[in-house]
């Protein structure tokens, strides 16, 4: 009988786009573990540091790298090699001090970067049953609400706490992070609420155009 699932790794080929690797260097891609990010839409650890950094050759150096605890993501050190990397992560490189953060390449594919990271944005809030608010972020983490926070806006961190809030509203500066348009900046113009059965959406002018896109691929940076 044949292999249900439960793969380690990816055939190059079969990739994402957002992946954007060289498809024919070898077979497979190590496979990124579940949870952080939308599926599709991360890349493992290892691939990072190989492919998109240089700052190792081979597996084996990845992982020795990784098990001595050399390599942050977030803060924090980071030592499994399918570690999920994706949009807005910092991946930190100790022994050099060099910090790259994920952004998004032209056409929605994976970029990462000497820059700062972004905002995140806020895709969740609730009530813990201690009457504890929280809010959940675009990127998995999940941390205490700060004063008058909504979902779809977004927070400045530093160390680990909301130091701003950005709100999601008309007049605000935003990026499309996912679909179409991604990779575009501009400003918000209107926002139309969605329904049951419709998307809400976002009406963006980027100075020379109007586009339309949907509520979730978009974060407010400023």
């Amino acid at each position: 009988m044949g292999n249900k699932g439960n793969n380690r790794h990816i055939k190059r080929l079969a990739s994402s786009k957002y992946v954007k690797v060289n498809r024919k260097a070898t077979s497979y891609i190590v496979k990124p573990n579940p949870g952080r990010h939308v599926k599709g839409s991360n890349i493992a650890l290892i691939t990072v540091l190989k492919e998109k950094l240089n700052v190792v050759d081979t597996t084996s150096e990845a992982l020795k790298v990784l098990r001595f605890g050399k390599i942050s993501v977030n803060g924090k050190i980071v030592k499994d090699g399918k570690f999920p990397i994706g949009f807005n992560d910092v991946v930190s490189v100790l022994p050099s001090k060099e910090h790259f953060a994920v952004h998004v390449g032209k056409g929605g594919t994976f970029a990462i970067s000497k820059e700062h990271a972004l905002p995140f944005k806020v895709i969740g809030k609730y009530i813990t049953k201690d009457n504890k608010t929280m809010i959940r972020l675009h990127n998995g983490n999940v941390m205490g609400a700060p004063e008058g926070v909504m979902v779809n806006d977004s927070v400045v961190l530093e160390n680990g706490k909301a130091t701003k809030v950005i709100s999601m509203k008309a007049g605000s500066k935003c990026l499309v992070f996912n679909g179409t348009h991604s990779s575009e900046h501009g400003t918000i113009k209107d926002i139309t609420k969605g329904t049951a059965t419709v998307d809400a959406t976002v009406t963006i002018d980027d100075g020379s155009r109007t586009f339309e896109t949907l509520l979730e691929n978009v974060i407010a940076i400023g």
